[in-house]
């Protein structure tokens, strides 16, 4: 499954140049076929996989219950898709789990702006929120290490992974750049989180090629959980969910958090939507702090709504991106200056890795 961030900005790239050619992101089994649930319900298209799985567990069947309705679930969300349903006036789909940057992106053209009176905003990190999209999860995206590779010496900051001379080995990190290779670039060479964006792209790739020689890119979840597992990477830029997995089946690997990114995915309901009232009350549901906290118990994936207090294993909580202090320290991608620059960044990505 890719991420909700590279499953949002890329997307929107695709969508901004006028093709309607994307791949459909996402893993897993597909849910149903869509199709509109009529009157006693709706459709939600979500991600698929284990994500999905506890999605229906902890937000669907719940809602399903107390509301006495039906809820279709569909995966993997596709936004051409989407926009294809949006024009033609007949969207199968009703609520849509949106990357970081598509609900600002198409806030009035895919969505429709959200009702914001049964949910307090504050609740909330600061610039999650859009009129057309509310945070539903978060992930983070940082550096772990191999604690056999290091010993008693670990890294412990951020910096630590582009400095090969104090820290050989190997290295790895997202093939696509959306998930923050080069913000993590920029904050590692001194740039202040306030002064991100935008992004110095020579400063960036030069603080990048530091460590180009030794790096290796994982494209999927799957692929950095069998990464870690065999010890590939001595240094890594990962999920957090996947780390979180990876370790539990064995993977000898432990955290550094210091500046890691602060990811989320979103609810929207889509533009046309003939079931706007019972989408706009799942929504509710779902952020609200009850079934946050279930979810987060349920898979690695940490609480949108701040009042959420889920109660983790110590396991689990070692990778909770949630934890107040590891919010604290982190930052979070612009999503509008990604959605006006994505084809930009990721042609001149492109560009470097190939050379």
């Amino acid at each position: 499954m890719k991420s909700a961030a590279i499953r949002g900005i890329r997307a929107t790239a695709v969508l901004l140049g006028g093709a309607l050619a994307l791949t459909a992101c996402g893993g897993g089994a597909t849910g149903s076929e869509g199709g509109s649930s009529g009157s006693d319900g709706f459709t939600f298209v979500t991600f698929g996989s284990a994500f999905q799985k506890a999605q229906e567990k902890t937000f669907v069947e719940p809602f399903e219950t107390d509301r006495g309705v039906t809820v279709t679930v569909d995966s993997p969300t596709d936004l051409s898709k989407l926009k294809v349903m949006v024009e033609t006036g007949n969207p199968d789909w009703d609520v849509y789990l949106s990357g970081s940057a598509e609900s600002f992106a198409y806030c009035g053209t895919l969505f429709e702006k959200l009702d914001f009176s049964g949910i307090n905003r504050a609740d909330f990190a600061e610039g999650t929120i859009s009129d057309c999209g509310i945070p539903v999860d978060t992930y983070s995206y940082l550096l772990v290490y191999n604690t056999e590779v290091y010993g008693d010496a670990p890294p412990t900051k951020l910096a630590d992974f582009f400095d090969l001379g104090r820290f050989p080995g190997s290295r790895a990190m997202a093939g696509d750049p959306a998930e923050g290779n080069l913000e993590m670039a920029l904050l590692a060479d001194g740039v202040d989180r306030a002064d991100l964006y935008p992004l110095d792209f020579d400063r960036a790739f030069a603080k990048l090629d530091a460590v180009k020689s030794e790096t290796t890119f994982w494209a999927s979840g799957a692929e950095q959980v069998e990464m870690m597992e065999s010890g590939r990477a001595d240094m890594a830029l990962v999920w957090s969910g996947r780390a979180a997995e990876a370790v539990r089946n064995g993977a000898t690997y432990a955290p550094v958090w210091d500046r890691n990114a602060y990811h989320w995915a979103s609810l929207s309901i889509v533009k046309g939507s003939t079931n706007r009232e019972i989408a706009q009350e799942f929504i509710n549901f779902a952020v609200s702090p009850g079934p946050q906290a279930a979810f987060a118990e349920a898979i690695d994936y940490g609480v949108a709504n701040l009042r959420a207090k889920p109660e983790l294993t110590p396991e689990s909580a070692e990778w909770d991106p949630g934890a107040a202090e590891r919010r604290a320290q982190s930052w979070s991608i612009d999503p509008q200056w990604w959605g006006d620059n994505a084809e930009n960044v990721l042609s001149r990505w492109t560009a470097w890795t190939a050379g």
